[in-house]
């Protein structure tokens, strides 16, 4: 079981508007893609998977069991998210799997990433984006898991002038292209297609490793043609001019026109290469001929350009352009800046085409991942479309953005989740933002979460706008739960329940609040509040984060049926969670009790890891003590956002975190488990949930098949209850006994254990 887990001592979350925990144990935490989700009586295997926005798509074997699994690099936080392959068929075998998010460099990687066997060892290994080139690392994995080392923090070239000198500089990649890695010439070693520095060209350079060494184990590059297929993009459009000269090219281009040949003039005029905006190259044969042809995309167009090689195996030469590849079925159609990935995604032998966007806004952000299937071979392909958003659909999908928090919407004592987004892309580069309903359908120690309501209380049409962050508390004193909504302009907005029954039901009050002078209360952007009574005054407090990565605090110095927001601080406590390297943090503060009744604050923030912090009580005029910045080594992408509620009521908290690719993960507590410390009879058991009020459960997984007494002796330890255990999970009834502090024996044949339960009302 993936595992992450700290030293700190977190015990049971009670209650909102605040977290409270309370208990015994060591709090751990583990990634829990089981908890069941559904949708449109869907279930949705990949649910915690975080989401995807713009993943780079490549295989490698992560296991060693001889499938290939699924590497996806998501430009959008630089986050990989990897999948198992299993003996299933087609895309529907892939699992989701967390066993790999801690490998060396995974979380290192930033702007571009594909995976290539440069080796030849059957291995695959990474090229990613390093200081206007590229970095390698070479695949060392053995038994024992997957492994890289660093063999090339940045490749050079050889640029050969049109003179015939060369110069060996940093083989350039701008951070904003990707390049097209392959073997061009059939020789065995990987080849590079990239846009020159400030060109329009396709410039080749081509690996000598097997020329030099006989081997294709080397990265050594020599531009052998500027312009490569002899074409060039059209800054008009998203075509491109072919039969274009090359006046500046190197003398004898490789994979080229022979030298002498007569190249017709194209459009574009002779001289140095114009700028370049960015683009994604990749090559394979698309009409099985045996020459490498090209998929373009371009960053400001939505369609893929197929352009057909007519030349030879040494004289490449661009004839054909499909600008609406592939014009013999759908057309690729993703706003905005697609790239192809060309891989085996069935598992049929034949490579199938993948396309998403390769832009980090202004994209579509949840069909965005576009599979065409290869229903011919291998080597001449057909591509046909089959759906626009694999994955994406067997996942919590909510295109840019994910901010969880919990909420009982219709009164059932299941902690249901409220989860709000920046915004889903829709055509004309507009965003509409939406909170979705996930109610828990499950129990209060199995959760299980439905889909019922994408746009919860139709407040896409509120006119908040984007990045609406919601928090839940009783405002107006009248029993139930309001709703206030911070929005991406810095300001919050104040709906009543006025709901008549146990089901929520919100009408807004007061759009833009105001503070105790009349002001309109503005923290800047990105608000996200969290109601909470920060001065044990018995009164809501209005906490909120920021875009710039602060705290502001304003008292409630009205009532409990009308509050009045007094500004104490727009520094709280010194907390910032913005990194050296960026001005920004967006904080998102969840403020929780520890077991002694003290509060700490647990942070999102824009980096996406969680910021914790103590020292609060009694202090809201100094600074708090940050005790981690990188809360249990758990990260998820950038601009996290935290959710603390005990969903599997075992004792301690479970955490669901959201982040920027608009998805959640599940991070269970296993305080049983903890407790336990194994599954023999000689180990302590468990109690939940724990406090408890009609019954509770006591966990010991090595009492199956024995018979082993248990007893309940109150504070003068009197026994009040006993009996047998009955396996692993025997239920205790508690009806009849004092709310109070309480003693579970269980008699061991090597002795007695005991464990602590609280009684409440």
């Amino acid at each position: 079981m993936d595992r992450i887990h700290s030293p700190l001592r977190l015990p049971l979350l009670l209650a909102l508007p605040f977290t409270t925990l309370l208990g015994h144990a060591q709090w751990e935490l583990h990634f829990a893609p089981q908890i069941p989700v559904t949708s449109q009586g869907n279930t949705l295997d990949m649910a915690w998977a975080g989401g995807l926005n713009a993943p780079q798509v490549s295989s490698i074997d992560l296991n060693g069991d001889g499938l290939k699994d699924l590497f996806l690099f998501d430009r959008i936080g630089n986050k990989v998210v990897t999948l198992l392959r299993t003996n299933g068929t087609g895309t529907q075998a892939y699992q989701l799997t967390r066993a790999y998010d801690d490998v060396w460099p995974f979380r290192d990687l930033h702007d571009w990433a594909l995976l290539r066997d440069y080796n030849c060892d059957g291995k695959e290994d990474i090229f990613t984006y390093s200081q206007a080139g590229f970095s390698v690392y070479k695949n060392v994995s053995d038994a024992s898991g997957p492994a890289f080392e660093l063999v090339n923090f940045r490749v050079n070239s050889n640029y050969v002038s049109s003179s015939g000198q060369g110069s060996v500089a940093n083989l350039f990649i701008s951070q904003v292209d990707l390049p097209g890695i392959a073997d061009m010439d059939n020789d065995g070693d990987l080849d590079i297609l990239t846009f020159s520095l400030l060109g329009s060209y396709l410039e080749f350079h081509r690996n000598l490793s097997v020329e030099l060494y006989g081997t294709c184990d080397s990265l050594k590059y020599e531009l052998r043609n500027k312009c490569w297929g002899f074409f060039s993009e059209n800054f008009n459009n998203n075509s491109v001019n072919l039969n274009t000269p090359c006046n500046f090219n190197v003398p004898n281009p490789e994979i080229g026109p022979e030298p002498g040949e007569d190249v017709a003039r194209g459009e574009e005029a002779e001289g140095a290469p114009k700028a370049h905006a960015g683009s994604t190259v990749t090559q394979l044969d698309l009409n099985g001929d045996g020459l490498m042809d090209v998929l373009l995309g371009d960053i400001t167009y939505q369609n893929v350009v197929g352009l057909y090689n007519g030349g030879s195996a040494l004289q490449s030469y661009i004839t054909v352009e499909d600008t609406l590849f592939p014009s013999y079925d759908e057309s690729v159609d993703i706003p905005l800046f697609p790239a192809a990935y060309h891989l085996d995604l069935d598992n049929d032998g034949a490579r199938d085409l993948l396309v998403a966007p390769n832009a980090t806004s202004l994209t579509q952000n949840f069909r965005s991942m576009w599979y065409y299937r290869n229903t011919a071979t291998d080597e001449a392909p057909y591509f046909e479309k089959q759906v626009e958003d694999l994955f994406q659909a067997r996942m919590i999908e909510l295109g840019e953005g994910a901010y969880p928090v919990p909420f009982d919407h219709n009164g059932d004592g299941l902690m249901d989740l409220v989860v709000s987004n920046y915004g889903y892309y829709t055509p004309g580069d507009l965003y509409v933002c939406k909170m979705a309903l996930l109610q828990n359908v499950g129990t209060s120690l199995l959760p299980a979460f439905q889909l019922v309501d994408d746009d919860y209380m139709d407040l896409s049409t509120s006119g908040i706008g984007l990045s609406m962050y919601p928090a839940f508390g009783d405002v107006d004193g009248d029993g139930d739960k309001d709703l206030m909504i911070g929005d991406l302009q810095g300001r919050m907005h104040y709906y009543r329940n006025v709901a008549t029954g146990p089901v929520a039901q919100f009408q807004l009050v007061l759009p833009n609040i105001t503070d105790a002078t009349g002001a309109v209360i503005d923290v800047g952007q990105f608000a996200t509040p969290q109601l909470v009574d920060m001065n044990n005054d018995g009164l809501l407090d209005l906490l909120v984060g920021e875009r710039n990565g602060n705290l502001n605090l304003y008292l409630n110095t009205g009532t409990a049926t009308s509050p009045a927001w007094t500004l104490q601080s727009e520094n709280l406590g010194g907390v910032n969670v913005a990194e050296w390297w960026n001005v920004t943090g967006h904080a998102v503060p969840i403020i929780f009790e520890n077991a002694q009744g003290e509060r700490e604050l647990l942070c999102g923030s824009e980096s996406g890891w969680l910021h914790h912090y103590t020292g609060l009580e009694g202090n809201l005029n100094g600074t708090w003590t940050l005790v981690d910045s990188t809360f249990m080594d758990l990260y998820d992408g950038p601009k996290s956002a935290p959710c603390l509620y005990d969903f599997t009521g075992d004792g301690e908290p479970d955490l669901v975190l959201g982040n920027y690719r608009g998805g959640l993960s599940f991070w269970r507590s296993d305080a049983v488990q903890t407790v336990l410390g194994g599954n023999t009879l000689g180990a302590p058991f468990g109690l939940i949930p724990n406090p408890a009020i009609d019954g509770v459960d006591l966990l010991m997984p090595g009492a199956t098949g024995t018979h082993i007494t248990w007893a309940l002796l109150d504070g003068t330890g009197r026994v009040v209850k006993r009996g047998n255990l009955n396996g692993p999970r025997t239920r205790i009834d508690l009806d009849g006994l004092d709310q109070g502090s309480y003693l579970v024996r269980v008699d061991l044949p090597s002795g007695a254990v005991t464990s602590k339960l609280l009684v409440a009302f």
